[in-house]
């Protein structure tokens, strides 16, 4: 069994005020990867921090997704080739990136979320899409990342979208993770991750939608700091451990099946996880759960509905047929069909027409 390494982070206004401790030890350079936003937000604070202690060799954009050939073509930048280490802002396609450019290079990379919309940050699975932004595969890194600073007051001004998009993707690994682990001879570490996964959605539940209206205001409260962790750290420590296999199902399948149906509009990823949460509950007969998450949904407005994410909802046939095929559905407690999963959606769509 191949080691697993528990995430470490550090959250608060004053997180990034540590990097020169944690960071030190690893060398006397840097180089900042992100988008152009997350870097607006962050870099300059960590400039600051570093000042006379790690030299920033340089400041890059990670690409417009992550995709191989932005991580290849990030290892070949001269200042990121002779950096000691790497510091990777922004969300997740920018983390995933980096992470994956890192471990070409076998460079520490130490994380710095500006959105909670995810736990890439802290996990050692990078989600790849082909250039055309459909969704190609996950593959797993040696380790996740060195450690991940996480400052509030930069994720309570981020885009409310992704928080509110983090809040549904992360309410899925609660319900996947023990989907898949059902009925499987586990190791420790696999235990360990199915019982964290299982912490998940109490955070969600409870802070979610105070700290949704927290980010309206652009305030950090103790609700902001709960749920940035239910979404970075909680999904990240079962990740971490569970691996591959365990990590996700239906859920993240009718996510990755959606990138490749046609479809109307822009829809971010936890989202429409959100949306093939509530499919998955209904398939595996958990209506009380299912309806919790449901009512969640609704309180925030998270998608509900086919229409929510894009898709005719007299015509799901595509998108059925294409979640089935995903790597997501690799692992499960039973066999799914064509049949099982249209008829959870109909069942979805029922409900949307009843109001519930």
């Amino acid at each position: 069994m191949e080691s697993t390494f528990f995430p470490h982070f550090t959250i608060g206004t004053d997180a990034y005020d540590k990097v020169p401790e944690i960071c030190g030890d690893y060398g006397k350079t840097a180089v900042i990867i992100g988008g152009s936003k997350s870097r607006a937000a962050a870099e300059p604070l960590i400039r600051k921090v570093c000042e006379g202690h790690i030299e920033i060799l340089g400041s890059f954009l990670y690409g417009d997704d992550a995709t191989f050939e932005n991580a290849e073509a990030l290892t070949k930048i001269p200042e990121v080739q002779k950096a000691d280490m790497v510091f990777a802002v922004g969300g997740g396609r920018a983390t995933d990136t980096t992470k994956w450019a890192c471990h070409l290079m076998h460079k520490p990379i130490f994380t710095f979320p500006t959105l909670a919309s995810n736990c890439a940050s802290v996990t050692a699975v990078c989600v790849i899409y082909n250039p055309d932004h459909s969704f190609r595969c996950t593959i797993y890194r040696d380790r996740n990342p060195y450690h991940t600073f996480i400052n509030t007051e930069i994720i309570a001004h981020s885009p409310r979208e992704y928080f509110w998009a983090g809040l549904g993707d992360a309410l899925a690994k609660q319900y996947e993770v023990p989907f898949c682990a059902r009925g499987r001879n586990l190791n420790w570490v696999q235990e360990a991750g199915v019982a964290n996964a299982q912490n998940v959605a109490k955070g969600i539940l409870k802070y979610g939608k105070e700290a949704l209206e927290s980010v309206d205001r652009h305030e950090v409260n103790f609700a902001l700091e709960q749920a940035s962790l239910a979404i970075i750290l909680a999904p990240g420590m079962a990740s971490v451990c569970v691996e591959d296999d365990l990590d996700s199902s239906l859920a993240h399948a009718i996510y990755n099946a959606q990138t490749r149906t046609p479809h109307k509009g822009k829809h971010l990823h936890g989202a429409v996880v959100n949306y093939g949460l509530q499919v998955l509950l209904d398939l595996d007969g958990q209506i009380e759960e299912r309806d919790k998450i449901r009512a969640f949904a609704l309180s925030i407005n998270l998608p509900h509905c086919l229409e929510d994410i894009g898709i005719d909802p007299a015509h799901p046939e595509e998108l059925i047929q294409n979640c089935l095929h995903t790597k997501d559905m690799k692992v499960k407690p039973y066999d799914i069909t064509y049949d099982m999963v249209y008829r959870s959606v109909m069942n979805i769509e029922e409900l949307n027409r009843q109001g519930k």
